[in-house]
């Protein structure tokens, strides 16, 4: 559990006009400021990527690896844009073991098979593992949204633009903690986010694929995570089997009063 915290077609037509007029807009790319080539960037991502005020995954497939140790499960997420998220585990039989419980403010995790529950603020991450997260950070990490970490809002003074190795365009931006690098394809489309924390050795590696589009919202149906730090390595596969947006969604928070409270390091121990 110790590191669990621990996510896309080039057509051608009338091939000559389309190149003097892809030439044209180069020149003018090129001519722009910095600043202007950023903000046009992230105008053109927050246009592509899904839109929604629900999110309902009825059906995904997880496989973890965890420093070599392989568990598949199977779970359910729903999202209420900017206020909750929760996400179920169900490794028997659909029988849910495992959940955990994401709001603005905080993260409850509730382990029914050893009647415990486990609840911390965004600030155990930092302290923790030195990785500067909120709600906004693992929001956007899931469903494919633009963010800055550890910021509710994005300013684009604070960003840069760069061409990735791979030749995609890319989003740079770095707080007092973290340094983030947002992968941009041909499409506009987030590819993958990379977030380091300076003062540890840990990062989180999210890439996505397989896009199509689920109740005229455009998603990756395969994200993959990959944690690591300089003596542990953790992998998390998540297949999106079945969604639905923007649905009427119950969302019951866990009664905790048949449940013991447990120290967060107790479950990160095991």
């Amino acid at each position: 559990m110790k590191y669990k915290f621990g996510i896309i077609i080039a057509s051608v037509v009338l091939l000559a006009s389309c190149k003097t007029t892809r030439t044209a807009t180069t020149t003018k790319q090129a001519a722009l400021p910095q600043s202007s080539q950023v903000e046009q960037l992230v105008k053109q991502v927050q246009s592509a990527e899904p839109k929604f005020e629900t999110a309902n995954v009825s059906k995904m497939a997880l496989e973890l690896n965890i420093n070599g140790r392989e568990i598949n499960v199977s779970a359910t997420c729903k999202i209420k844009k900017d206020s909750a998220i929760h996400l179920s585990l169900q490794p028997l039989f659909g029988i849910e073991l495992f959940k955990a419980e994401l709001t603005p403010d905080s993260m409850k995790v509730i382990d029914k098979m050893n009647n415990r529950y486990y609840v911390v603020d965004y600030n155990f991450f930092n302290k923790r593992f030195g990785v500067d997260v909120d709600f906004y950070s693992l929001q956007g990490l899931i469903f494919n949204q633009f963010f800055c970490v550890g910021q509710k809002t994005i300013q684009v003074k604070d960003l840069k633009r760069k061409t990735s190795p791979t030749g995609n365009s890319s989003i740079e931006f770095e707080s007092e903690t973290m340094q983030q690098s947002t992968e941009i394809n041909s499409l506009n489309l987030i590819q993958q986010v990379l977030l380091k924390a300076k003062n540890s050795g840990y990062q989180l590696l999210t890439t996505y694929s397989d896009f199509a589009v689920e109740s005229t919202v455009n998603i990756p149906h395969k994200i993959s995570m990959t944690a690591s730090s300089e003596k542990s390595k953790a992998n998390c596969n998540f297949s999106i089997l079945r969604v639905n947006f923007n649905a009427v969604i119950k969302f019951s928070a866990t009664n905790t009063n048949r449940y013991t409270r447990g120290d967060i390091e107790q479950l990160m121990k095991k």
